[in-house]
Formats: C-alpha cells, structure tokens, sequence
C-alpha cells in the first residue's frame, strides 16, 4: 500500500497521531528533503529508513512501483502539508493507481484550506492556484481567468515576489478587491494582514525586507457574500 501521509506546516504539535503511526509502521518513508524528515522522524523517535523521491525521475517512480507490487508498505510525505497539493506525488498516486496497488490518503495540515479558513473570505467555493507560472503575462490570464469565476482563489508566493504578485492582482482585480496574505502559517511568527488589495499591498510594501512563506488568498468582489 501506498500512504499519503501529512506532515506539519512548521508547528511540531500538529502531527496528527494517525500519521505517526503511518510512519512508524511503514517500510520506508520517501520524502523531498531527507535532512528535513529525518529532523521530524527523530523528534517523534521513529527509525523507519527515509529516502528520498524525486517525482521527475522516472527511474524512481518505476523503483518505487516495484517495491509496493513486492508487498512493501511505503509513505510519503512533503516537507510540509499535504504531498501531491503543489508538492511532488501526483506521478506516484497515478503509477500506483494504474497498477492495481491501494492508495490511502490521511488528512491533515494545508496551507491553502487554513488560509481560507482564517481569511474572512467566502470558503464555501475557492481556487486553488498553487505556484503561479513566473511570467506576468501568464500570472495577469490566470488571475483575469480566475476573477471570472467571481470566486475566493488561492496562490503559495515566496518572500521575493509576493509584492510582485500583489501589485498585479491590484491592476487586474482592483484597489478594493478583498485580501489576506498569511506569513510563517504555523509557525513562531505567523501573521495575518487582511484589508483590500490596496491595504494590504500597501502593508507589505512598505517593509524593506520579507521573510517566510506566503499564502494569498484573494476575492475580486468588494464585499463577498458568504453563501
């Protein structure tokens, strides 16, 4: 069987029990960075030995395909949140699924549900975007696209360009659209700026340096009903 496992955002405490167990009782762990799960493995006392997966390798799909037709119980789990949600797996589930071998997934931590959740804005439908393709032309279709839709949507940023993408989302959403960007979710210095677009551009500009990780959650209506 092949476990999609959950891991922690950042906040240690939020290792649901079931995915330890997962861990524990699993053949091997395959993970993105090993250093960083074997950091968790070893908090939480586990040993099961961890690999690592590299989902564009298809030597590794194919290895890994072997060991679950073997019999071999194998977990996977991302650096952080759910695998397979703008992280590696999708390729794996597929493979697997394909060839008769049981997938289960367990809930747990994402980015994206708990910024929407915290954000004030309507969760009863959203979009997802994940990572949004580097190219402005590219990032202005998907935005204009998605603002169509007259729905919440969602897009994980890195401290360098989320200003970027927000002083986009202003010119094709509007200064009054509806924001919230989440920073650090989970961790030490979690924050919440929520405001209009231009609030909260305006919040973040004006900061010389941003750290962390970023979640945008962003409405094109200047007052959103909640279903």
């Amino acid at each position: 069987m092949l476990s999609i496992v959950p891991t922690p955002l950042g906040n240690l405490e939020d290792m649901p029990p079931r995915a330890l167990r997962a861990l524990r009782e699993a053949t091997a762990v395959y993970c993105e960075d090993t250093r960083r799960t074997r950091n968790l493995m070893t908090h939480f006392g586990l040993t099961t030995p961890v690999l690592r997966y590299n989902e564009r390798d298809e030597r590794d799909n194919r290895r890994l395909l072997e060991r679950l037709q073997a019999g071999d119980d194998l977990a996977l789990v991302s650096d952080g949140g759910l695998p397979c949600i703008s992280d590696p797996g999708r390729r794996l589930v597929a493979l697997a699924s394909r060839n008769g071998i049981a997938v289960t997934v367990l809930p747990g931590p994402s980015a994206a549900v708990a910024a929407v959740a915290g954000s004030g804005l309507p969760g009863d439908s959203f979009v997802f975007l994940g990572f949004l393709p580097r190219a402005p032309g590219k990032q202005r279709r998907i935005l204009q696209e998605t603002a169509a839709l007259g729905r919440t949507m969602v897009a994980y940023e890195s401290p360098f360009r989320v200003k970027d993408l927000l002083e986009l989302a202003e010119d094709v959403l509007g200064r009054q659209a509806q924001a919230c960007v989440v920073r650090e979710l989970s961790k030490l210095h979690e924050e919440w700026l929520r405001g209009t677009l231009a609030e909260v551009r305006a919040q973040l500009a004006a900061r010389s340096e941003l750290l962390g990780e970023f979640v945008v959650v962003l409405h094109p209506k200047e007052a959103p009903e909640h279903a």
